[in-house]
């Protein structure tokens, strides 16, 4: 088992030699020293403290993962599959423009868009990329800037590193964007700051509302250099990742589907030890349907996430249908499946505090 506290030499022994960085960009936002290059984070000087934050904000060093659910949820899970949740749906944008230019449904821009037209947040925290480019984190203040990062990234953009930089600029109330992995580096900052630590941490005065995004695993930065080849001259307008494989769509109209064998020898290696494909520590956690490619799967988690959900709703900026009954029983599985492979691997995890009570409920419920 990992120790609980540690500092920068730990983080790089036992997180990024091992290849289980996620490249969540928290430590690389704390530090001078830890720096970020294509989707690499690396100490790139021993600063030589003994403790430090960036150990223990790394979603990949001790993570007590009741303790989270207390912290954001006031209590502990009732659903040990999903993680704690109010409501969960089949969500879209009604805004024709939003839709078009998001994943599937385009929730996630649509909700944004209605925060900051609402005045509801001063900037979002988002990744920022197309085609073949590699994406890079952004601060987006505007519709158009929001607009401009819509669309799903599938490698692992260090989106955290830009905390500072949203100080800096003034801005107070924030959306997040990110992956399971960031969301929990985020929430670990939070617990820090409750507890009175390292208030140093860049989120320390900062109103954030967390959207959560489904990833059962990011790619390696070299998946860019495989769309650039596959592309060739063509110029790539929209990507994504069905279940039947990769299909790149061109501007010219013409479509390319590539098995996903081709796709799985990218993966990261951090991403088989992770243990919440669903962002469960998010106020409201998005994916898309992996049936109906019009719409979005919304997960509502939080009091924040209702409210905003429902405000939303009200006003005309998303749409909301009933989940279908007989998908339920599919997603869960998903989930279920890639927590079970965590619990059975025998090195790798030693990251998870994982309490007896909720390991025995998933093991209980997989042999169902």
């Amino acid at each position: 088992m990992l120790p609980e506290r540690g500092g920068p030499a730990e983080l790089k022994t036992q997180v990024q030699d091992r290849n289980l960085c996620t490249a969540c960009g928290a430590c690389a936002g704390l530090c001078p020293y830890i720096y970020t290059a294509w989707e690499k984070v690396a100490v790139i000087y021993p600063c030589g403290s003994e403790e430090g934050s960036c150990y223990r904000v790394c979603p990949r060093t001790p993570t007590d993962l009741a303790s989270l659910d207390r912290q954001v949820f006031g209590r502990e899970r009732s659903d040990h599959v999903l993680g704690q949740h109010a409501g969960i749906y089949f969500s879209r944008a009604k805004d024709k423009k939003i839709s078009a230019r998001g994943q599937y449904g385009g929730t996630v821009t649509a909700l944004l868009a209605f925060l900051q037209e609402q005045s509801q947040i001063d900037a979002a925290v988002l990744a920022r990329g197309s085609g073949a480019a590699l994406p890079e984190p952004a601060v987006a203040s505007s519709r158009e800037e929001i607009l401009a990062c819509a669309g799903s990234k599938y490698s692992a953009c260090p989106t955290l590193s830009v905390l500072p930089q949203v100080r800096r600029d003034g801005h107070r109330r924030v959306a997040m964007v990110g992956r399971p992995c960031q969301v929990t580096a985020l929430r670990k900052m939070q617990g820090l700051l409750l507890e009175q630590q390292f208030t140093h941490l860049p989120a320390a005065g900062l109103d954030m509302f967390v959207i959560g995004l489904f990833c059962f695993w990011a790619l390696t930065p070299a998946f860019y250099a495989f769309l650039a080849e596959k592309a060739g001259a063509e110029e790539i307008s929209k990507v994504d990742i069905p279940g039947e494989g990769l299909k790149i769509a061109f501007t010219s109209g013409r479509e390319l589907l590539i098995p996903i064998d081709e796709v799985r020898q990218l993966i990261r290696p951090a991403c088989p030890e992770c243990f919440d494909p669903t962002s469960e520590l998010a106020d409201v956690s998005v994916g898309s349907t992996e049936y109906d490619p019009a719409w979005n799967t919304l997960i509502v988690r939080t009091a924040a996430g209702k409210a905003l959900v429902e405000e939303a709703q009200a006003t005309g900026a998303i749409e909301l249908k009933p989940y279908p009954e007989e998908r339920l029983p599919i997603l869960r599985q998903a989930a279920l499946n890639k927590k079970l492979r965590v619990i059975s691997a025998r090195q790798g995890n030693e990251y998870l505090r994982l309490p007896l009570a909720y390991r025995q409920k998933l093991i209980q419920e997989g042999g169902n």
